[in-house]
């Protein structure tokens, strides 16, 4: 018939069309969900440090209001305060101990970085217990919704440019590196412009790394290279860079709104 064997061969090649676009999409939704796990697994460990932050903050300051009564101010001292005092120190020195078994495992490649991550969440979360004791929770809630917002946007920046990022961590590494000796300048002859521009200069860095960070996981999903071990330590990098930005935003606003409780 006719036009029969055109509508076959229009028919034919839109199929073969088809089968040659179909592992283009395939892999462009793998990437997407392996981007999206990432971000996943950083909710995770944040809600985790939270959980631990609030809950731990909240027994503590509950112990010393049943103690000494709620007109009584948080102090070392007593065996409530220096209970709190040693998880401090402990914590602290397990966030060093898990950032080096961290690097470890992911480079020996053998066992997975999940549980040092989860490790290292509840440890954040311990020295974060001290923002909620002596922080305004309604400033400590200020500054999440803010890093939240700041980490979007750097996030769809990051995601959505063509352009390469990879320059931004040569510019951050040498901030951080131009930082040091002012910031042992300042140590000696303090300057209140100086030590302004020094906080400001971490904060540039922090976020030029955040960009780069999200920017290079972002490559790694699309070339498909993210297993379910390397999805652990790209969500536990940008939790870190997500920790930094909010402890600088937190500052920033306790000194303009002050710190009471």
């Amino acid at each position: 018939m006719p036009g029969f064997e055109e509508d076959r061969e229009y028919f034919q090649g839109g199929q073969t069309k088809a089968k040659k676009l179909r592992p283009v999409k395939e892999k462009a939704n793998n990437s997407t969900l392996s981007f999206a796990k990432v971000f996943g697994y950083m909710f995770m460990y944040l809600a985790i440090t939270a959980a631990v932050a609030f809950g731990l903050g909240y027994f503590i300051s509950k112990s010393y209001v049943d103690q000494y009564g709620s007109t009584y101010k948080f102090s070392v001292g007593g065996p409530i305060g220096n209970l709190y005092l040693g998880l401090i120190i402990g914590a602290a020195v397990g966030m060093i101990i898990m950032t080096i078994v961290i690097q470890f495992v992911f480079i020996k490649g053998k066992h997975s970085v999940l549980v040092p991550s989860i490790i290292y969440s509840i440890l954040v979360g311990v020295l974060f217990s001290t923002f909620t004791i002596f922080f305004d929770w309604k400033l400590i809630g200020m500054a999440f919704g803010i890093t939240c917002g700041t980490f979007l946007i750097m996030s769809l920046i990051a995601t959505f440019s063509k352009g390469n990022f990879a320059p931004l961590a040569i510019v951050a590494l040498g901030i951080l590196i131009g930082i040091v000796p002012l910031t042992l300048i300042n140590l000696f002859f303090f300057n209140q412009t100086l030590y302004w521009v020094i906080s400001f200069a971490i904060f540039a860095a922090i976020m030029f790394i955040t960009m780069f960070d999200i920017w290079n996981i972002k490559k790694i999903t699309e070339r498909g290279e993210m297993d379910r071990n390397l999805s652990y330590y790209c969500a536990f990098t940008m939790y870190v860079d997500f920790i930094n930005i909010f402890i600088r935003i937190l500052y920033f606003l306790a000194l303009i709104y002050g710190n009471k409780k």
